[in-house]
């Protein structure tokens, strides 16, 4: 006989904001089930709103159902973007971050898998420990992976903003990819730096923690971001995993995370963070 099928339930929130210091919101979301995707403009005035709703609107139509047809669906957004920043003079060099994660077949099996350029965010908490699953792509990130700049001097260093891979600045991306087995009960996020640039990893953590509703915990996460200074757009995504039959229970390392791209850069960041389960 058989075993039955296993059902997967996948629920989802969103928040977004401007936050204190910017006269617009040049983040973008899309949430549907199966697919997530959270952009960060950037480009002056108009052309980051633009580059990340372009950008988030393509990988939304092209509705990837496999890991080669979602890296595609994102260099389909690295084409498009670049095409209108260079056939509008307005809009020359404007470009955003873009993270996104799917539920997609792979061989037999259905799988989530992670994609990422730029620096914004896609982390999962599991068991009480929150991972990065993601790599940033920003001159202190690659600085610090090289031993050359401490993550201390990292947090006020002048260029801590500055991008070195983002979607529609050259005609051509290199897209950072990663598979994930479906392992039970999972909580992803996905967030733009306006939320990991105001709250430590703890806080993140801790805010995560929690039975709430994904809407309700995105929009702790802008609230306090906000309340933390509030220097930038904030663009938080949270999306639940629960399949039945699978107990809680973290993966080995090993077994979680398969790369699937080309980048040199082929290790997820983890954090040992773990809070009391005593309650």
């Amino acid at each position: 006989m058989s075993a039955p099928a296993r059902q997967m339930r996948i629920r989802w929130g969103g928040a977004s904001d401007r936050g204190l210091r910017r006269a617009e919101n040049q983040d973008a979301m899309y949430a549907d089930i199966g697919l997530f995707v959270v952009a960060d403009g950037m480009g002056g005035h108009l052309g980051g709103s633009v580059a990340s709703s372009l950008a988030v609107k393509t990988v939304a139509a092209n509705s990837p159902s496999t890991p080669a047809e979602l890296q595609a669906a994102v260099r389909h957004a690295n084409q498009v973007v670049h095409h209108r920043s260079t056939a509008h003079p307005d809009l020359a060099g404007m470009g955003t971050t873009l993270c996104a994660i799917a539920v997609v077949q792979r061989d037999d099996s259905r799988v989530w898998c992670l994609v990422n350029v730029g620096d914004s965010r896609v982390y999962r908490f599991q068991g009480g420990e929150l991972t990065q699953l993601t790599i940033d792509h920003n001159f202190v990130a690659e600085m610090i992976r090289a031993g050359d700049l401490t993550v201390e001097q990292a947090a006020d260093h002048p260029r801590r903003n500055t991008l070195t891979r983002a979607i529609g600045v050259e005609p051509d991306v290199l897209i950072d990819d990663w598979i994930l087995g479906l392992t039970g009960n999972d909580r992803f996020l996905l967030c733009t730096d306006g939320v990991t640039n105001e709250l430590a990893e703890d806080e993140i953590a801790e805010l995560l923690d929690t039975d709430e509703h994904p809407s309700d915990v995105a929009r702790s996460l802008v609230r306090q971001a906000n309340e933390r200074g509030g220097r930038d757009n904030s663009t938080a995504l949270v999306v639940d995993v629960n399949i039945e039959g699978i107990e809680i229970a973290p993966t080995a390392p090993d077994a979680e995370v398969t790369r699937m791209g080309d980048s040199t850069q082929s290790t997820p960041r983890r954090r040992s963070w773990r809070r009391s389960r005593s309650r």
